[in-house]
């Protein structure tokens, strides 16, 4: 990590430390004893240079690693002497290691108390440097808010002497220590300390205005008030400054912004904010981003450069902490996603444009910070656009966790981007369908327009650990929602860790995305297949040692009575003012369907592999006849898992042959195909005129060759221009 690139730590810092170091005045820190020596610790730090973002996947960077590492460093500094550059570089170090605790306290509370403790000792170390106020100042607060849960035993030493050590470095040199970290301190180890100086929050006046820059610009009555001592004048002449200060610095005004910090008062109150989300920045991007707010609107406190940079770090780590790469919240809820937009947005809109404060402490923003803004930009822009691809053809949301309000829709989300946005704005890709691999749900659709149709699928639906679903699915088509459903088999609970990557497929005609689940004795696969603007065909396996039951649960919009036709298995919706489904199964034996009050049930019960096909047909209001499914006879392979279905349309025939064993030779009556997964069409004279295939390699129909490629191809489509 590059200090002066990441942090306000300079060159001079460093060997501003380095001198401190190399004298060896500080008593108290001769009661720590290195396990290792100066040339240990170096080597390591050459090897892994302090990471700038937040890595506690790795052993070495949790938090207890790096504050045993800055107990370690302040013990050979008592204990080993060491050439000039031997203190320049353990002091490099020590900031380096310093700067990473500080920034990201978020853990566990044993993990949290041993950082705490670290960097309240670091803070006292270095406090010959402006920044060690802020640190001391967290590593106290953050003892202080888990010493109580951890209580200590008084054998457990690796907690206690370096806490103990802290408080007496403090009290040597007058520093100050957080009151509420001394009363635990006192009560939770039975320490009879009294400190020699308090530092207190709410602050007194006299405090509030020794922790601004007097020297700032614009501050100069202020200053000479507090010369005076004369703390009346001085608060008169801080809410003048304030006020002039906010008409005409910042650019994108908000009332509640200003209105909290415009006076002495308010300011007071929202320095102290500030300080204690410099403690605890929790919840993290929220924290995160009123910390960066405030540190940007009082550049006249001290420390508030500071601040800043430890907001853009925090949010560099908030980027890759929080959001998938597909730009979708970690908790897999829209509220979480809507609000963390919220913030990027508020972050972003009071960090716009640069203000007085911006030149008059940084000489314009170097190129790192500015990199920072833009990965957060950047970000942002692809949390909204995930949003937006999202969206049902009504600019509601799919079911997706918690909405951050009732009735919140896509229009709403995006007047909060940009409040000029009008519905009509919305940008339409040539890509309507869309995919989020990591997060685990696929959108369907054929158009963008108000009456398409738009499946959107969840692989990996949230739900207790007993939960059964493995995935479900919200089907809305010709100007409303039609069905939603899950799918999974009885008596086969699951957890995140049974999941198998899933494929996904797109092109302009047809889209097809393939899931498994797996536990110890039953493995499950479910495909959707969906020629763009027709109707999705729903496949799924069950592979396992015994008999199971694959249950399908539809769940029909609202006002919607469904027409149960048992002898074939079909659902029909009929509506003559809106648009309807049809449900149908390729294999009704073993099927039971039954109506249980808004659900339509769907079983199975067979021994393995069972496999399912079922289609769900959305029709517009106009359209009155309904497809007709059946089964064929496929020839493959006695080793090999193959099924087949034509769909017979008004003025169509559309044939699929399945392989669930990967690439397979497979025929039936005029077709030999060789690959995985084949849709072909045949007009009503029974002439092929369109055809897809999925990892397919060969494809005759009725003695013409349509394709005969090289190898498998991911996906291929033929005729119909």
């Amino acid at each position: 990590m590059s200090l002066e690139k990441c942090t306000t730590l300079q060159t001079e810092h460093i060997q501003r430390l380095a001198q401190t170091l190399a004298k060896r005045e500080l008593l108290a820190i001769g009661e720590l004893e290195p396990i290792a020596d100066f040339e240990e610790l170096y080597t390591f730090a050459e090897a892994d240079p302090t990471p700038i973002e937040f890595t506690p996947q790795y052993p070495a960077w949790r938090l207890e690693s790096v504050a045993a590492r800055i107990i370690e460093a302040v013990a050979i500094a008592a204990h080993e002497p060491l050439t000039a550059l031997g203190y320049r570089e353990l002091a490099r170090i020590l900031l380096e290691h310093t700067e990473y605790l500080y920034t990201y306290p978020d853990g566990e509370p044993r993990p949290r108390l041993e950082a705490g403790s670290a960097l309240a000792l670091a803070g006292c170390v270095c406090a010959s440097l402006p920044q060690s106020e802020l640190w001391r100042l967290a590593g106290f607060g953050r003892i202080s808010a888990v010493l109580a849960e951890i209580a200590p035993a008084p054998t457990d030493s690796h907690l206690t002497l370096p806490i103990d050590v802290a408080f007496s470095l403090a009290n040597e040199q007058n520093l100050p220590i957080l009151a509420s970290a001394v009363t635990t301190y006192k009560v939770v180890l039975k320490r009879n300390f009294t400190p020699q100086n308090q530092y207190n929050l709410p602050f007194s006046d006299n405090d509030f205005f020794d922790a601004l820059n007097l020297d700032y610009p614009g501050m100069e009555a202020v200053k000479s008030a507090c010369l005076a001592e004369d703390i009346p004048a001085a608060k008169s002449a801080y809410t003048a400054f304030r006020r002039e200060f906010l008409n005409s610095q910042v650019e994108q005004k908000s009332f509640p912004l200003t209105e909290r910090s415009d006076t002495y008062s308010t300011a007071k109150t929202y320095l102290e904010c500030l300080l204690r989300l410099s403690i605890h920045p929790t919840p993290a991007i929220t924290a995160t981003t009123e910390m960066g707010i405030a540190a940007h609107l009082l550049p006249e406190f001290r420390g508030s450069e500071h601040l800043r940079m430890l907001s853009l770090r925090r949010y560099k780590w908030i980027v890759d902490a929080f959001f998938d790469s597909d730009g979708f919240h970690k908790d897999r809820t829209l509220r979480a996603q809507v609000e963390a937009i919220a913030d990027f947005v508020r972050f972003l809109s009071v960090y716009g444009e640069p203000t007085e404060s911006d030149r008059y402490l940084a000489d314009g923003e170097p190129a790192e910070r500015a990199c920072y803004f833009e990965e957060i930009q950047t970000s942002l822009d692809k949390q909204v656009e995930t949003c937006i691809r999202m969206r049902q053809p009504d600019c509601s949301f799919p079911p997706l966790g918690p909405l951050p309000t009732p009735n919140f829709d896509a229009v709403e989300l995006c007047t909060m981007v940009d409040s000029d946005f009008r519905r009509e704005d919305f940008p339409h890709s040539d890509i309507t369908s869309h995919a989020l691999p990591e997060t685990g749900c696929y959108v369907m659709r054929d158009s963008w327009a108000p009456d398409a149709q738009y499946l959107f699928f969840d692989a990996h639906p949230s739900g207790k650990p007993s939960n059964v679903d493995t995935s479900t699915f919200v089907l809305y088509a010709h100007g409303r929602q039609l069905a939603t459903g899950s799918v999974g088999v009885l008596d086969m609970p699951l957890s995140a860790s049974d999941r198998i990557d899933t494929q996904w497929t797109t092109t302009p005609a047809f889209d097809c995305v393939e899931k498994w689940h797996q536990t110890t004795n039953v493995h499950h696969k479910r495909a959707i297949f969906y020629p763009k603007g027709e109707y999705f065909i729903l496949h799924d396996l069950v592979l396992g040692d015994a008999a199971h039951t694959l249950e399908q649960i539809f769940r029909l919009g609202q006002k919607v009575a469904p027409r149960i036709i048992s002898d074939t298995g079909d659902i029909r919706t009929q509506d003559p003012r809106q648009s309807n489904l049809f449900i149908g199964a390729v294999e009704t034996t073993d099927l039971s369907v039954r109506l249980d009050a808004d659900r339509v049930i769907y079983r199975w019960y067979r021994e393995s592999p069972t496999v399912m096909n079922t289609l769900l047909f959305p029709m517009k209001p106009e359209v009155k006849k309904y497809p007709t499914l059946s089964a064929i006879e496929v020839r493959t392979d006695p080793d090999v898992l193959g099924t087949g279905f034509t769909l017979q349309l008004p003025n169509a025939t559309d044939t699929f042959l399945i392989s669930d064993d990967g690439l397979a030779e497979m025929s039936a009556v005029g077709i030999r195909f060789v690959g995985e997964y084949l849709f072909l069409r045949r007009d009503a004279s029974g002439s092929a005129v369109r055809f897809v295939m999925l990892n397919g390699r060969f494809l005759e129909v009725d003695g013409n060759v349509l394709a005969d490629l090289d190898e498998a191809c991911e996906s291929y489509e033929g005729m119909e221009e």
